[in-house]
């Protein structure tokens, strides 16, 4: 097993990194951790990711479909779309200590659907996921899309209960 060294906050090397750079900075005379921040700057620029995040009011969210949860009384299941994103939350009919803010909203999950399926894998493709507490909480460039979908919820939330009361 090759042991792992920490050069910087978030970036590991092996002991043969480690060498490799050693050698280098004495070939150039310069300090390993600039050649690890030029090669991590240098990999970041080639990515080409958008790192910013649009403003709240060009965001749309809609609703696709709403499900009653047949396990919960009074509960629904609501999905849809914010821009390039899906979400998907569970709404109960009374507020609970354990929904977002005490409120309706016992699960929230808004993913990537490219990433899901490419990776297969539901949790490593979300963006935001809350069930009955933050597994994944909304980062600064996936905070405008929560929003937009929290509000979406919120300013529905009366409509899903009448609808409820007047079956």
């Amino acid at each position: 097993m090759v042991m792992q060294k920490m050069s910087r906050k978030n970036v590991r090397l092996t002991d043969f990194q480690i060498k490799r750079l050693q050698q280098l900075s004495e070939l150039d005379g310069s300090d390993p951790v600039d050649h690890v921040n030029k090669a991590i700057d240098e990999y970041l620029k080639n990515q080409k990711l958008d790192l910013t995040s649009p403003k709240e009011a060009d965001i749309v969210a809609e609703f696709k479909e709403r499900l009653d949860e047949p396990t919960i009384a009074g509960a629904l299941w609501v999905s849809g779309i914010v821009d390039q994103y899906e979400f998907s939350a569970l709404i109960l009919n009374n507020v609970t200590k354990l929904g977002i803010d005490k409120g309706r909203i016992s699960k929230l999950a808004i993913w990537d659907p490219v990433l899901r399926e490419s990776t297969n894998n539901f949790i490593k493709s979300c963006i935001v996921n809350y069930d009955r507490g933050w597994d994944i909480r909304p980062s600064k460039i996936a905070l405008p899309y929560y929003n937009k979908v929290k509000l979406l919820l919120d300013s529905s939330m009366h409509k899903f209960v009448q609808k409820r009361i007047y079956r």
